[in-house]
């Protein structure tokens, strides 16, 4: 028995079958990238929002706001309180007052004076022939509640006295009084004020071709101030203390009193003529002459000027020769103002004071504003050939002293015990007077304590 098949014919167009053909992937819906999109913008968002609020934050947090002074003439004859405010290359008179900023140089002439008052009620008293600048002026904020105000104020030339503000409105302070240096590159000293301390810190600056920078403070509060030194030195200046600061470095602190300060340079004229300047009065056909040299002593040498006008044909010819150094120092805080030279007098023609009173071989003359606000002079002659009928009365001689001739003899004198007590110093004058004379000085003096 048999069994019958169909043949297996091939499907038609079937090719051969790919090989390892991998399954299609389903296409990603619009639907889901639009959300992807939205998410990525939405993210982006919050990302700008946060990083503008911590820019913001961090910004109110720590922001520094630039704060201002005012400057207000207190006594001006000629329009002379001036302002170099920061960026500009001329100066601006203040009539009144005029405000100032960080950066700005304020300055006054020999007869100015003027207050800064600051934004959080400081004041510096510019007294006459002082510069200041103002270095730093502004408050910090810092977290967003603590406020630190920053002060710092150069004491460039002259006398400030300085009243700290009150301290109620801020967290804490940085305040400083910067004292420069003639050395080249070194920091300048810093005083430390305590602001929260009132009371009167007085800073002097003194520059001159032949010293260079000298500086002093005198803490007239209640408690310690810190002193730092250019040169890294630190030194703490109890109250009633003073200071000296030479070339950035602080010496000693000491009461006022244990460190009298001079006033004048090359009193001795171990430089000649520097510091100071000669004056012969042009009517005169014959003037006097100035001469620098020294002596020898026991213990050495001792430099000395002469003025002398020997020429017997200006025996009738009236002239005055004489050396003058500007001052311009407040001493208004001192309570002793001693002046003092040494003087020899070898030769004059003329007894006593001659006829007016004022024709002496060695006069000491001192200009000087008084605590009343009024200018004084004041006189001293020196002779030693007694007076005779010619000379001016006795009552005149009030104002002179007699001396031993050609021997070396020391005069001193508080100025603090005249009537009219000295506010301030304007200059000193030591000369000779009259027809012929003939004198020696050294050692002339202006010290304050």
């Amino acid at each position: 028995m048999s069994v019958e098949t169909k043949p297996v014919l091939p499907e038609a167009n079937q090719g051969p079958k790919p090989v390892n053909e991998k399954p299609r992937q389903p296409r990603i819906s619009p639907g889901v990238i639009a959300w992807l999109v939205l998410l990525f913008s939405f993210g982006l968002f919050c990302l700008v929002v946060f990083s503008a609020y911590t820019l913001i934050t961090d910004y109110l947090s720590h922001s520094v706001q630039a704060q201002t002074g005012l400057v207000e003439v207190v006594k001006d004859h000629d329009d002379t309180v001036a302002v170099l405010h920061h960026g500009q290359s001329k100066k601006t008179l203040v009539n009144t007052r005029e405000e100032i900023t960080a950066g700005d140089e304020i300055s006054t002439d020999k007869t100015s004076t003027a207050t800064i008052v600051l934004f959080d009620g400081s004041q510096l008293i510019l007294q006459p022939g002082s510069t200041v600048q103002i270095k730093k002026l502004q408050v910090e904020i810092k977290q967003f509640r603590l406020k630190e105000k920053q002060i710092e104020v150069l004491i460039l030339d002259g006398l400030v006295r300085y009243t700290a503000g009150p301290d109620s409105k801020y967290s804490q302070a940085t305040i400083k009084a910067l004292l420069p240096s003639d050395v080249a590159g070194m920091a300048p000293t810093e005083v430390i004020i305590n602001s929260s301390q009132r009371g009167v810190y007085l800073l002097t600056v003194s520059r001159t071709r032949e010293t260079g920078v000298h500086a002093t403070f005198d803490n007239q509060t209640r408690q310690p101030v810190e002193v730092y030194g250019g040169t890294g030195t630190h030194v703490t200046v109890a109250p009633g203390q003073r200071v000296s600061i030479e070339q950035g470095q602080p010496g000693q602190p000491g009461r006022a009193g244990e460190h009298p300060e001079e006033l004048l340079i090359n009193g001795s004229f171990i430089n000649g003529v520097d510091s100071w300047a000669p004056s012969r009065p042009e009517t005169a056909q014959i003037n006097g002459a100035i001469n620098f040299d020294a002596e020898r002593v026991e213990d050495g040498t001792q430099p000395r000027a002469r003025i002398f006008r020997l020429d017997p044909k200006a025996a009738n010819d009236p002239s005055e020769t004489n050396l003058s150094q500007q001052v311009n120092r407040d001493v208004s805080d001192y309570s002793e103002v001693w002046f003092s030279l040494k003087m020899k007098l070898i030769d004059q023609n003329l007894a006593g004071g001659g006829q007016i009173g004022v024709e002496y071989p060695m006069f000491v003359k001192i200009d000087y504003v008084d605590v009343n606000g009024q200018t004084q002079h004041f006189f001293h002659g020196f002779y030693w050939k007694a007076s005779d009928s010619h000379t001016q009365d006795q009552d005149r001689l009030g104002f002179s002293s007699k001396l031993p001739q050609d021997e070396w003899q020391e005069w001193r004198l508080n100025l603090m015990d005249n009537r009219n007590k000295p506010a301030r110093i304007l200059q000193v004058i030591v000369g000779s007077s009259g027809h012929l004379y003939d004198s020696y000085f050294t050692d002339v003096s202006l010290v304050v304590r």
